[in-house]
């Protein structure tokens, strides 16, 4: 079964900047509900699909847009919340996402956001999380708007919070790139964290290096597939993945196992997140 752990879905007038950025990767950039059903429910058996509301930088996706497509594929969607921790009762807001769009957790960027991880404000999220027992998933990695605060990106700013709340799951996205290697050790350190490599596959090195070093901690069966469509199609991503030890004749590589690639591709069910899985 293949599981596309990190979709995204946008209106059809989307951020001119989000835009602008993603046709650099991605010539055919779209992720209206039309071309997300023919791209992404075509080719994945089921898929997590994330809210992205980030006012600062006009980003600014609703939560019910994306509860609505996810009540479309009942049975093989998740659909993830996102509140920016500085609107009025935001925590009352994560709350009515979850218990009454069916939202299953939280899509959290202290980098796209601007805010301190350690926030009051952003503490409040992560309790509501805990007492509902969702998971975070979060941008703690790099990004590409300029505005974009970096300096709360750094992965082991998680550290204190996986300490706070130990049995609350949580899924590192892009494999916290640039800062890889932190991302691993976190990983090891806290059992109840896991990493999706999204938009990875066309970095190949950066991806070649970080699946060393995962594999070298132990920490693979924790690597989840995803694509971050429109970025890519899940096809496009797998077929990308499968591409990684492929150098050519005059570059000699240890070779990341093909064996451990089909595993992330084919054996990571929602289940490991959500007991039921998109069942509910």
């Amino acid at each position: 079964m293949i599981v596309d752990w990190h979709t995204n879905l946008s209106p059809p007038k989307e951020n001119e900047h989000a835009i602008e950025y993603a046709k650099k990767i991605s010539p055919t950039y779209v992720a209206d509900p039309i071309t997300f059903d023919q791209k992404v429910a075509s080719e994945a058996d089921e898929f997590v699909i994330i809210t992205m509301n980030f006012p600062r930088l006009g980003e600014m996706v609703q939560n019910e847009f994306v509860a609505e497509h996810v009540q479309r594929h009942k049975g093989r969607a998740i659909g993830l919340a996102c509140v920016d921790p500085y609107e009025p009762q935001a925590p009352k807001k994560l709350e009515h996402a979850i218990k009454e769009y069916g939202l299953r957790g939280l899509k959290c960027s202290p980098v796209y956001g601007g805010f301190d991880p350690w926030c009051e404000e952003a503490w409040a999220l992560y309790e509501v999380c805990d007492r509902l027992n969702v998971p975070i998933l979060w941008h703690q990695s790099a990004a590409y708007a300029q505005f974009a605060k970096h300096e709360y990106g750094s992965p082991t700013y998680l550290d204190k919070i996986a300490r706070t709340f130990p049995k609350m799951k949580m899924i590192v996205a892009h494999l916290g790139q640039p800062w890889m290697e932190e991302c691993v050790v976190l990983m090891r350190k806290h059992p109840q964290i896991y990493a999706d490599l999204s938009a990875r596959f066309h970095r190949k090195w950066q991806l070649y290096h970080g699946l060393m070093v995962a594999l070298e901690y132990k920490v693979t069966d924790r690597l989840l597939f995803g694509s971050d469509f429109p970025l890519r199609s899940p096809k496009e991503a797998i077929d990308e993945f499968r591409q990684l030890n492929d150098w050519g004749p005059d570059v000699k590589m240890p070779r990341f196992p093909d064996e451990v690639i089909e595993d992330i591709i084919y054996n990571r069910p929602l289940s490991l997140i959500w007991e039921n899985g998109a069942q509910g």
